[in-house]
């Protein structure tokens, strides 16, 4: 039997079992330590409906499973070629899935990013 969480003022109470089963892949999975500690974090801070609906709207984000991560440096990557080649009206110039992927991205590359647009 799992242990029930209780955010008194705002009326919200969350059982969490020994394992879940993810709705998405049909795998069984063991609730993580990591996570019993924010969920009993939120509780003891009246925050557990946020909690619980900020990971509801993040798990159903279709790129939440691919990360957010390479769509930034995608687009860090295309501010550089513009910096570098200069803004000339017309279409968007899109790099090619194998120039992304084939060199990674220089840190001193993207402090000049930043420092160029104020970061």
């Amino acid at each position: 039997m799992g242990e029930t969480y209780t955010d008194y003022v705002n009326r919200v109470a969350i059982t969490i079992p020994e394992k879940y089963i993810d709705i998405k892949t049909g795998d069984s999975h063991t609730v993580s330590k990591i996570i019993q500690e924010q969920i009993e974090y939120h509780a003891h801070n009246h925050t557990l409906a946020h909690l619980v609906f900020s990971a509801l709207d993040q798990y159903f984000k279709p790129y939440a499973r691919n990360g957010t991560n390479a769509e930034i440096l995608q687009e860090l990557e295309s501010i550089k070629t513009l910096l570098q080649q200069g803004y000339v009206p017309g279409p968007p110039i899109v790099p090619a899935k194998e120039q992304l992927t084939s060199k990674p991205l220089n840190m001193r590359d993207l402090n000049d990013i930043l420092e160029a647009f104020g970061g």
